[in-house]
């Protein structure tokens, strides 16, 4: 009777959220911030196809496509502007491989990586009417978020790439799944898929430079909930 009772309420919906999100003692709750630096990943993008130049700055996959209609002559296309994106991207990413990993502890380097990015966004907001500038800045800051993504390594959480999280949601095998797995990738796809919604909607009512302020201060709220939680973390084992 015990045991079934507790299976059931592991299959509640708050229990299965919270082993989804908070549970795993390895990652503790970096799932909440990484879903928080998804939706802005949503906005950003959203902000740089409406706003700077129909470019990507967190969906690389996207650049390499437009960079490959602009070499076929495609009407309407030019590459200049993806191409400042990828390399944009590619020097944010070296930037948190130059970091030795023994050195940073992975929480720590995704709360500066956030309060860079807030930065940087910041400046591509004043850097208004130079819309090379503003893509590269973008492109850097969202370079150095996947990076650090990547290095934190939260299984299911990319903050960008929906690729492999869909395939994983849809085409993985039954052996392979998990239900906290299935819903980080569920709420992965969905909060990306906000974050764009907002970023158009923001767009559309405030403007790209005031959408990217936004975007600013979303970031630094990252950045400043991910540093006071490894304090808290750090001042917990000390005792």
């Amino acid at each position: 009777m015990h045991h079934c009772r507790t299976r059931t309420e592991t299959d509640r919906p708050a229990p299965l959220l919270r082993s989804a999100l908070v549970a795993d003692p390895r990652h503790d709750w970096l799932p909440i911030p990484l879903l928080a630096l998804t939706l802005l990943s949503g906005v950003i993008d959203a902000v740089s196809l409406l706003g700077l130049g129909h470019v990507f700055v967190a969906n690389m996959t996207g650049n390499v496509v437009l960079v490959g209609l602009a070499l076929s002559g495609a009407p309407g296309h030019a590459a200049t502007a993806p191409l400042t994106a990828l390399g944009g991207f590619a020097v944010g990413a070296l930037l948190i491989r130059a970091v030795p990993p023994h050195r940073v502890a992975p929480r720590t380097l995704l709360a500066l990586c956030a309060a860079t990015e807030s930065v940087l966004l910041a400046l591509a907001a004043s850097a208004d009417g130079d819309r090379s500038l503003q893509v590269l800045v973008c492109a850097v800051a969202l370079g150095l978020q996947n990076a650090a993504v990547r290095r934190v390594g939260v299984p299911e959480l990319t903050t960008t790439v929906m690729t492999g999280t869909l395939t994983g949601l849809i085409g993985s095998r039954a052996a392979e799944r998990t239900a906290p797995g299935d819903l980080r990738r569920a709420l992965s796809v969905l909060t990306l898929l906000a974050g764009a919604g907002l970023g158009a909607l923001g767009v559309r009512l405030v403007g790209t430079q005031g959408t990217l302020v936004a975007e600013a201060v979303g970031a630094a709220l990252v950045a400043l909930s991910v540093s006071a939680r490894h304090r808290v973390v750090r001042r917990s084992a000390g005792q």
